[in-house]
């Protein structure tokens, strides 16, 4: 058995996957915490922030605090096929509020009665029999939902959703799922002797526009929210608390864990990523990695894969020429940028109105959002040195065209390098000495 498969790799990359060590974000879990506990709900929550943020992760922090406090938590993620109208809206938190009841009503005899009243088919009924609009039906449902809260002794009940940027108003279909979960919610926060409801909607920053396009008064009735990158004593934490106990047998350096967590640059995401690449780049090297050699160019080329390719892959020749331009932008430039800033930076290649189309184009793209009128930023941490990668490397294999080819004994001369690294690749190394019996 390879003795390395007894090392758990304890860092865990991905959409929403919950870190060995949650670090930082305290401020936003106090002023969530006091929310939690008005008297009278008037404030709901806004998360957002680019990809990688930690934003799921922070709303499940923020469920466990709510259940903590006696409110009953109704949440999912949103897809777009569920935010297209109102009806199908409605059906979706008819769907999630039966599932929430249903684990926090008991098995008594009474309770037993109430689990059945909010049973998903006794929901839908009562919705399809109430009159009106769906914001009306929906309405007169959360109402009726107030006895069966109080039942279960709780303070309230939270509606929270995540991927809330695919909920917008559409207007060319005559369809308003975003204003009616707003006017919805806020009508019950009016109304008096109504069991409590807050909203907490969590996305990408363009959920804020969408909000706001919905309803002038969104501004007043949420607490917004915006996670930016973590303190470097943040991440130091969150980078090096997984590892304490895989020292030994591993041998990690502070060098090797300084460079690493600089790589960071303070976004989850990438402490997840690099943390788990750091690992496995140690279990092959038998525990020992040199600073130097950390990370490789695969290493790089599995990053640039995992949060770029697929919108990269999508993206027209002449788009990528103005990507490359802004990621060429200089070092100390605002995070954010202008058509007008883009035009001078092509030295004449693009008027104003066809820089201001292409960033159009690419916000649509998914590749940047406005952060407000008229200018932009990358929706993904570090666009810009990805693209100068993936420029970098198309520009190579180019070149590697123009070039004349190798001869017969090069060839054989790396066909014989490359069969001696695989045979040094399976012997055993000295280096595992933590593992000798």
């Amino acid at each position: 058995m390879d003795r390395r498969k007894l090392i758990e790799n304890p860092y865990r990359p991905g959409a929403g996957h919950m870190p060995p060590f949650f670090a930082g974000r305290t401020r936003e879990q106090d002023h969530f915490k006091r929310l939690l506990r008005q008297n009278f709900v008037t404030e709901n929550i806004l998360v957002t922030g680019l990809r990688g943020m930690g934003k799921t992760v922070l709303l499940a922090h923020l469920k466990q605090l709510a259940e903590r406090e006696g409110w009953i938590w109704v949440g999912n993620d949103l897809s777009e096929s569920a935010s297209l109208s109102e009806e199908r809206l409605a059906l979706r938190i008819l769907t999630d509020i039966s599932e929430s009841l249903g684990r926090v009503l008991t098995a008594s005899a009474r309770e037993s009665e109430e689990s059945t009243i909010a049973s998903f088919d006794a929901l839908r009924n009562m919705y399809e029999r109430a009159p009106g609009l769906p914001s009306d039906r929906l309405r007169s449902v959360l109402v009726r939902l107030g006895s069966l809260a109080n039942s279960a002794k709780a303070r309230g009940i939270i509606i929270a959703y995540d991927e809330a940027q695919c909920l917008s108003d559409r207007a060319d279909h005559n369809e308003f799922p975003m204003s009616m979960l707003i006017e919805t919610i806020a009508s019950l926060q009016r109304k008096s002797g109504v069991t409590q409801y807050m909203l907490v909607l969590c996305g990408l920053p363009q959920v804020h526009d969408a909000l706001t396009d919905a309803r002038t008064y969104t501004e007043r009735m949420f607490n917004v929210i915006t996670l930016e990158r973590l303190s470097r004593s943040d991440t130091h934490e969150a980078f090096i608390t997984p590892l304490h106990h895989l020292m030994p047998p591993l041998g990690i350096s502070k060098e090797l864990i300084d460079k690493a967590v600089d790589l960071t640059r303070g976004y989850p995401y990438l402490i997840q990523f690099f943390g788990k690449e750091l690992i496995d780049e140690l279990l092959l090297n038998g525990g020992i990695l040199s600073a130097n050699k950390f990370p490789s160019p695969a290493v790089l080329d599995r990053l640039d894969s995992g949060l770029f390719a697929a919108r990269w892959n999508k993206t027209t020749d002449k788009q990528r020429e103005v990507l490359n331009i802004i990621a060429c932008r200089p070092a100390n430039s605002p995070v954010d940028f202008s058509s007008q800033e883009i035009s001078e930076q092509s030295l004449g290649e693009l008027t104003n109105a066809q820089a201001n189309q292409m960033l159009l184009a690419l916000t649509e793209r998914g590749l940047l959002y406005r952060t407000r009128h008229g200018r932009y930023a990358f929706t993904v941490p570090m666009s810009e040195m990805m693209i100068l990668r993936r420029v970098r490397n198309s520009e190579r294999v180019e070149e590697s065209w123009l070039e004349a080819p190798p001869s017969f004994a090069a060839l054989s001369g790396a066909k014989d390098r490359g069969i001696a690294e695989a045979e040094e690749l399976e012997m055993p190394s000295k280096r595992w000495r933590w593992f000798r019996s």
